[in-house]
């Protein structure tokens, strides 16, 4: 009798140290995701306000207050920052549990934001004129897609000429994202636009080279050392 009080009691134990254990992983993956919430919230709000003050900017360029290279040089800034933000975001919504809907809106929000200065991007150019190249890039998480290492290497070639917008085309809970495939007329992907150019599927170093600097001659630009050998 003894002996079974003894197992009984070991197992009881053995039980509420489970189940402890259980909800101390419970808790800290909800304070991960807290932390990480708070997180994407203020690279959010940091973006915006990137936006916000590019916006104001922009409309002073009329005036004479604000100067077109300047500008072009913050609009690069914040589309590189922009970049490597999205990365952590996306990052911390694949491996959301308990948090899922809000990064989503938060995703939403940045995505938003995003083509907001693709769009003040083209406001720019109207006023200054282009000043660079721009590539919309629009990818669908396929693992053996290599498009994005070709257009990180252009990029890294052609610096801040050539400006590089991504959109994760399978993200269908931002319509305008949908809408920007639409007008594209994007049917394959990965899909790239450089200027009035819309290449489907995947699509070589040398091609996208190419266009990007047949860009550069039509806005009558410098040429790139980069495009002697295309």
């Amino acid at each position: 009798m003894t002996r079974r009080k003894l197992s009984t009691k070991k197992y009881v134990l053995a039980l509420i140290l489970t189940i402890l254990v259980f909800l101390g992983g419970i808790v800290a993956g909800i304070v991960l995701e807290d932390a990480r919430l708070r997180d994407t919230k203020q690279i959010t709000l940091s973006e915006k306000v990137n936006l916000r003050s590019l916006q104001l900017q922009k409309e002073y360029i009329d005036l004479g207050i604000a100067e077109c290279d300047a500008l072009n040089q913050i609009l690069e800034s914040n589309i590189n920052e922009l970049a490597k933000k999205i990365a952590i975001i996306i990052d911390y919504e694949k491996t959301s549990v308990f948090s899922e809907e809000e990064f989503n809106l938060e995703l939403r929000d940045y995505f938003l934001t995003e083509i907001q200065f693709l769009f003040v991007s083209n406001e720019i150019d109207k006023k200054c004129g282009k000043d660079n190249v721009k590539v919309v890039y629009f990818y669908d998480e396929n693992a053996d897609d290599t498009q994005g290492k070709i257009l990180d290497y252009l990029k890294k070639l052609f610096g801040s000429k050539v400006l590089v917008f991504s959109f994760n085309s399978n993200f269908n809970q931002e319509p305008m994202i949908n809408i920007l495939l639409t007008s594209y007329k994007i049917q394959q992907f990965p899909a790239v636009i450089v200027g009035d150019n819309v290449f489907q599927g995947s699509t070589s170093v040398r091609d996208l080279m190419k266009s990007i600097c047949d860009e550069f001659r039509d806005i009558h630009q410098e040429i790139p050392k980069e495009c002697n050998v295309v």
